[in-house]
């Protein structure tokens, strides 16, 4: 129990200052600061992510409908052996849910045809947008934030040990600097 005192810097050595016990306590309060504060901020951000995740999908997909798209030009073939499958630009025409058309530009894959046709999605004014967001990116999201959560709790608590290291070895410093010049005239014999 001593050997483990001594480690955490708790002993009772008159070598160790009033700044070295209080670094000490620091060090432990922090520490028990994280290992009961990770579960909880994973718990917390998990629950967060959670509620936002499902409100911001079923808002992106309230405003959006997905068409079909007859492409009016053909596709160029890709000379890329590298990606399996290439896009291209290409025009297209889609009808918009209130019947009027639209023409404008999509991707599609190299190689496709004109006359064919994809299916796009479209916003409220039948712009092409991206397709809503999966079930499956919509759970990493909720995984990353429940990781990173206390990742970031511990990065905040060494921040702030290292803040308090820094203020605590001023003082440590200052005090031997003061015991210092009290002791070095009888020592040296020298007068300040």
């Amino acid at each position: 129990m001593s050997s483990l005192a001594r480690r955490l810097g708790l002993d009772r050595s008159p070598l160790r200052r009033g700044t070295d016990r209080i670094e000490a306590w620091l060090r432990i309060a922090l520490i028990l600061v994280f290992v009961i504060g990770a579960p909880l901020t994973g718990w917390g951000a998990a629950r967060w992510a959670e509620s936002v995740a499902p409100s911001a999908a079923h808002a992106q997909r309230a405003g959006e409908h997905r068409v079909t798209a007859t492409l009016l030009h053909n596709v160029p073939n890709s000379s890329d052996y590298l990606a399996p499958v290439s896009l291209g630009w290409v025009k297209a025409r889609w009808t918009v849910p209130g019947g009027s058309v639209r023409t404008g530009y999509i991707e599609a894959p190299s190689g496709s045809r004109a006359g064919s046709t994809m299916q796009v999605w479209l916003d409220p004014s039948g712009i092409v947008t991206a397709p809503p967001v999966p079930a499956s990116q919509i759970r990493d999201w909720v995984f990353l934030m429940t990781v990173l959560a206390p990742i970031v709790l511990a990065l905040m608590m060494l921040a702030l040990m290292a803040l308090f290291a820094r203020i605590l070895e001023q003082r440590r410093l200052a005090s031997w600097e003061q015991a210092w010049s009290a002791v070095e005239p009888q020592w040296s014999r020298r007068r300040h």
